[in-house]
Formats: structure tokens, sequence, C-alpha cells
């Protein structure tokens, strides 16, 4: 009995060996393929920075570019609303003169006298 013992159990070993080989072959291949699928996806990742990267500068120019439009047409307006406070202060005493013909009775253009 002890003979058959002694002669299964290097065969028990044997398979037993063979099968956590079979394992650890299976879980490689398995690892292999998923740090491939990891290198794609750290590729793509890395182009994906990149083009972000690129878009980012892109859009900070584009805010630059709106902001300094943005800033002279502020100016524009503080120039037009200068220019309009300019034209009213002209205006005000021909219209008076205007307005004191036009009570008196008046017709007369006032650019003639």
């Amino acid at each position: 009995m002890l003979k058959k013992v002694l002669f299964a159990l290097p065969w028990f070993v044997a398979g037993g060996l063979t099968f956590v080989v079979i394992v650890l072959l299976n879980d490689n291949s398995r690892l292999g393929a998923d740090n491939e699928a990891l290198g794609e996806l750290r590729l793509r990742y890395q182009e994906q920075v990149r083009l972000n990267a690129r878009q980012r500068e892109e859009f900070e120019g584009r805010i630059q570019q709106l902001q300094s439009n943005l800033q002279s047409a502020q100016n524009q307006m503080a120039n037009l609303s200068e220019a309009l406070q300019e034209a009213r202060e002209m205006m005000e005493p021909v219209a008076q003169q205007v307005m004191d013909r036009i009570s008196a009775g008046t017709t007369d253009n006032p650019a003639t006298q």
C-alpha cells in the first residue's frame, strides 16, 4: 500500500503542477492582452491630451481676441458718447433760438440773421 501511495504521489504532484502551469499561462496570456489594450488606451489618451491642449490654446487666443474687440468697442462707444454730448451742447443755443423765434411768432431762418 505504501508503495502504491509513493508511486501515485509523484503523478498527483505532476498533475497539480501541470494544472498550476496551465492556469498561470492562461493568466499570463490574459494579462498580456490586457496590457496591450491598456497600451492602446494610453496612446489614445495621450493623443486626446494633445488635442485638448491645442484646443485650449486656440480658445485662449480667441478669448484674447474677443477681449481686445470688446475693449475697442467700449472705447468707440465712449468716443461716440462724448461726441454726442458735444453735439448736444453745440445745438442747445440754436435750439433755444428756434424755440424763442417760434414763441415770438417769427419763422425766419436763424442762420440768415
